[in-house]
């Protein structure tokens, strides 16, 4: 008979076997360690608090299933460490190593908010031209002939930038340009 744990992970609640609280605990304080002060740390970890809630709700069955340690041990595996090794040891002196996702294979779903690193206006165009992998400059340059040469360019222009939200977060930025949030994915926008 083990021990469960009731645990906030993310925005959402989790019932989680005592060994597995655990080892998430050791992983996200070494994940937290391996930041150290820099910038975006918070944000960073709150993003990955809620990587690990979206992974965990799709391992975890929906009548309340409990979180087993196996199933940490794979979100770990997928999310990876900042440095790339091992996540050091725990409390019994055993050492557990994560790989990043890419080793995977898996692709992550794009979302189409609005680029705020790129943007001239509003950032529709720069967020157009990253969600569908395409030159900026030609997504401009079709963008301005759309609105010297039709006037429903200018509606077009102004719903895309009512519609799509920023991409504020460094998982929303991710998310724009179909990456995995790992470590070294989110500390590329971190920073912006």
């Amino acid at each position: 008979m083990k021990k469960t744990v009731s645990a906030a992970i993310g925005s959402k609640n989790f019932i989680i076997d005592e060994d597995a609280y655990s080892r998430l605990d050791t992983y996200l304080k070494a994940f937290r360690s391996r930041l150290g002060s820099t910038a975006g740390a918070d944000d960073i970890m709150r993003d990955l608090e809620d990587r690990i809630s979206e992974l965990l709700a799709g391992h975890v069955r929906p009548d309340g299933g409990v979180v087993t340690l196996d199933m940490i041990e794979i979100i770990a595996s997928q999310i990876g460490m900042p440095d790339s090794t091992s996540a050091g040891s725990s409390s019994t002196g055993q050492s557990y190593s994560y790989a990043g996702s890419q080793a995977s294979g898996k692709k992550a779903r794009r979302k189409f908010y609005r680029d705020p690193d790129k943007r001239s206006i509003a950032g529709v165009c720069s967020g157009l031209a990253e969600y569908t992998d395409t030159d900026l400059t030609i997504i401009r340059i079709i963008a301005v002939i759309l609105l010297l040469c039709f006037s429903c360019g200018f509606w077009i222009y102004l719903v895309f930038w009512l519609v799509a939200p920023l991409a504020k977060t460094p998982t929303e930025k991710c998310e724009l340009r179909g990456l995995e949030p790992t470590y070294e994915n989110l500390s590329q926008f971190s920073n912006n």
